[in-house]
C-alpha cells in the first residue's frame, strides 16, 4: 500500500510539473482574422479566459472553401461550397505559438432537430498559429485525410493541403 502512494504521489508531481511548465498566451486572441490578399476565408477565434487550472484554452474555426466540391448555384456553376474545419483545443508551445490537431465535422442541419446518428468527426491534421504582435500573425496547416474513409465520413476524399498564411486581426 505504501508503494502504491509512492507512485501516485510522483504521478501528481509529474501531472503538477508538466502542468507548470506550459507557457501562458502574452495576450488575448480572441477575434476573426484572415490574409487581406486572399479575401473568402479566414479564422474566428476564441481564447477562453483562465479558470479551473486550464491554459488559456483556444477554439478556432477555419472557413474556407471546399476543394471537392463546386456550387451549381454560383455564376458558371464553379464556385466552391463552404467548409469549416474546427481546432478545439491544443497547447501553448510558447507565449505566441500555439499548436493542435483540425478537424472535420458533420451534424444535424441548423434548424432542424438534433440527430446524434448524425453526428461524424474525422481530425484530419494539424496547425499551428504564431502570433508576432496584438494584431498579426502566421497560420500554418497540414491537412492529409485518411485514405479509404467512407462517403459518410465529412473527410472522405479530402485531398492533401498544407501551407502558411500570414494572417491579420479584422479590424471592425
Amino acid at each position: 500500500m505504501k508503494a502504491l502512494r509512492f507512485v501516485l504521489a510522483i504521478a501528481a508531481g509529474l501531472v503538477a510539473l508538466q502542468a507548470s511548465a506550459q507557457s501562458r498566451p502574452s495576450l488575448d486572441y480572441t477575434d476573426m482574422w484572415w490574409d487581406p490578399n486572399e479575401s473568402g476565408w479566414g479564422l474566428s477565434i476564441r481564447q477562453k479566459v483562465p479558470a479551473g487550472g486550464t491554459i488559456d484554452a483556444l477554439f478556432a474555426v477555419w472557413y474556407t472553401y471546399d476543394p471537392r466540391a463546386f456550387d451549381p448555384a454560383s455564376p458558371g456553376g464553379t464556385g466552391s461550397v463552404p467548409l469549416w474545419f474546427v481546432m478545439p483545443g491544443g497547447t501553448w508551445t510558447t507565449p505566441t505559438n500555439y499548436q493542435g490537431t483540425i478537424y472535420v465535422t458533420m451534424g444535424s442541419p441548423y434548424g432542424q432537430a438534433w440527430n446524434s446518428a448524425s453526428f461524424s468527426i474525422q481530425a484530419v491534421g494539424t496547425y499551428r498559429l504564431q502570433f508576432t504582435d496584438a494584431g498579426h500573425g502566421v497560420f500554418t496547416y497540414d491537412i492529409s485525410s485518411t485514405a479509404g474513409l467512407p462517403s459518410t465520413n465529412p473527410a472522405a476524399n479530402l485531398p492533401p493541403l498544407s501551407g502558411t498564411k500570414n494572417i491579420v486581426r479584422q479590424g471592425f
